[in-house]
């Protein structure tokens, strides 16, 4: 892939789906669909508004990249239903994105994030728990950023353990863990309070740029959701808390 590589990006792992068609770094288009779970609906006529309103055509795409969990089940497999219908019958590769490290970034690019405190985007889970992982901010838009908390389903009281010396957390599932009573005594969180509560395409399409360059393009066929079930979570528990 060269540095100015076009790419369609989608994000459906969340109940804000979205879609971004780049070229390199530059932003061609970017469509985000309404709240709620109707990605069905949406994903198709999105990509066809990206595509058209640039004067693009599938054929012209270099590869595709995709938010792939964790994240709701329906919507996860609904993205990626759609990307194998688009891509179907066609070479291109396609880059699976963490929807986590998404999160992320787009926090970082609206400019949410500050300070040296590790990066803990996280997503509601249900039944009081999030998805969750931890970053340095100085990696987020890394192709192989370092999980410094491995992605996986944590309770505040898991968090609390894990992160002793805290985190700015960002995304929908900070509500879940900070109305469990998480106090400024118990670890130095920072919340943030309005903006990102989801990732967007253009940060998946971003990650995208960076994997597909460090040679991580897959077949579109072998891409699967990484849905972080409660048994893939226990076996990735971790042993001790992170320093």
């Amino acid at each position: 892939m060269t540095p100015g590589s076009l790419c369609l990006a989608i994000e459906s792992a969340t109940p804000v789906a979205s879609v971004a068609l780049l070229r390199g770094e530059q932003v061609l288009a970017e469509e985000q669909g309404p709240s709620g779970q109707h990605h069905s609906e949406n994903l198709l006529p999105m990509v066809d508004r990206a595509l058209t309103g640039s004067r693009l055509s599938l054929s012209d795409l270099d590869f595709f990249a995709i938010s792939i969990g964790p994240g709701a089940f329906t919507s996860l497999r609904i993205g990626l239903a759609t990307l194998k219908g688009l891509a179907f019958g066609r070479d291109q590769l396609v880059v699976p994105v963490s929807t986590l490290q998404a999160l992320a970034l787009s926090g970082k690019r609206a400019g949410r994030l500050k300070g040296s405190l590790p990066v803990v985007p996280m997503l509601d889970a249900r039944r009081g728990e999030v998805y969750a992982a931890a970053y340095d901010m100085d990696q987020l838009a890394e192709a192989e950023a370092v999980e410094r908390l491995p992605s996986s389903v944590y309770s505040a009281e898991d968090l609390m353990g894990a992160l002793p010396n805290g985190g700015q957390l960002i995304g929908g599932g900070a509500e879940v863990v900070l109305s469990a009573g998480l106090s400024a005594s118990d670890a130095p969180f920072l919340r943030e309070t309005e903006g990102v509560t989801v990732p967007d395409a253009v940060s998946v399409g971003l990650l995208g740029q960076a994997s597909m360059a460090a040679g991580q393009g897959v077949a579109v066929d072998s891409l699967v959701p990484r849905y972080v079930r409660r048994a893939e979570a226990e076996a990735q528990r971790i042993s001790r808390p992170l320093e």
